[in-house]
């Protein structure tokens, strides 16, 4: 199968600008009608198709958005921004909650035999050779949000960074004896024990001798049980950093009910700066997460990328609230 012209290469043959190209197939009413025939000729001649999801005449443009929703803390503030940055044109979003990118390979199918689907959005979720293949072949707008693979769009945060900075606000501080407080990695994570890694990595020498770990399910009920032990042992840590906002909620709710003062008896940091951070006060470290999925839709509409792989890298920040 040839290889679709682009919409940048459609207005370089007619030798007018993207957007001017752009608007000559979303909005013909802002374009003289001499340079629209002029880039239909140049869409012509390069066997050039608009894709479905950039026209303005489209009753309704269907999104499907594969994540694991139920099993990573976060994504509901990521669908928000993609649903955000839908709001504005005719659309219908269609989620599935999967564990990785073979659960979605018959949906995938069924979508596009049905003809339902303008673009597709995988949302921490692997993406498979076989449904990598598929997409390729029937050239299915593809964009991955926290996976820096190659052989699609896609925009994500450093975890590698975030945790960095974490790492500098604790060397900087008085804290001695740090925690560094995980989820336990399973089959199905993108990057497995990247954060607490890249934090021990970065942390002072000294400071990471006397630090400790504790990697728990965040949902369960053990988890509760072996943080209460830690912030009650007879050195309990004067400093945490939990791997994801969930469990700095967990510390938060545990510190509360043992009488132990964040952060005058210990320091919390937590990790993504979901709305559960903002509104307990947790000092987090944020990865952009409504801004990623609003960026994931403007990759899949906007006419000078589209057609391109590119490559989207938003940088985390530290943000200091309350509990630090």
């Amino acid at each position: 199968m040839t290889k679709r012209a682009t919409l940048a290469q459609v207005a370089a043959y007619a030798g007018v600008s993207i957007a001017t190209a752009s608007r000559a197939f979303s909005d013909p009413t802002l374009v003289r009608p001499e340079t629209i025939a002029i880039i239909r000729q140049a869409a012509v001649a390069l066997h050039y198709k608009a894709p479905r999801i950039l026209e303005r005449n489209l009753s309704m443009a269907r999104i499907a958005v594969f994540t694991r929703l139920f099993h990573r803390h976060g994504e509901l503030e990521r669908l928000r921004g993609i649903s955000n940055a839908l709001r504005p044109w005719p659309h219908e979003l269609l989620l599935y909650d999967v564990d990785d990118s073979l659960a979605s390979i018959d949906y995938v199918k069924k979508l596009v035999v049905t003809k339902r689907i303008e673009g597709v959005i995988f949302s921490g979720v692997l993406v498979a050779p076989e449904v990598a293949i598929y997409l390729k072949r029937f050239q299915i707008p593809s964009v991955l949000i926290d996976n820096d693979d190659a052989r699609f769009s896609r925009v994500f945060t450093s975890d590698k960074k975030g945790s960095e900075l974490a790492a500098d606000f604790f060397n900087k501080s008085k804290s001695s004896k740090i925690l560094l407080l995980g989820a336990r990695p399973t089959a199905l994570d993108l990057h497995p024990g990247i954060r607490l890694q890249s934090f021990r990595e970065h942390l002072d020498p000294k400071k990471r001798l006397a630090s400790t770990e504790l990697l728990v399910d965040p949902t369960s009920v053990e988890a509760v049980s072996e943080i209460r032990k830690i912030l009650t042992a007879k050195k309990p840590p004067d400093a945490i950093f939990a791997d994801s906002d969930l469990l700095a909620m967990t510390v938060i709710f545990l510190a509360r009910e043992l009488n132990i003062s964040i952060p005058g008896d210990c320091s919390l940091i937590g990790y993504g700066d979901t709305d559960t951070a903002e509104i307990l006060g947790i000092t987090s470290v944020r990865t952009h997460l409504d801004a990623s999925g609003r960026r994931s839709v403007e990759i899949l509409r906007s006419t000078e990328e589209f057609g391109q792989i590119t490559r989207h890298e938003l940088e985390p920040e530290l943000i200091i609230r309350s509990t630090t």
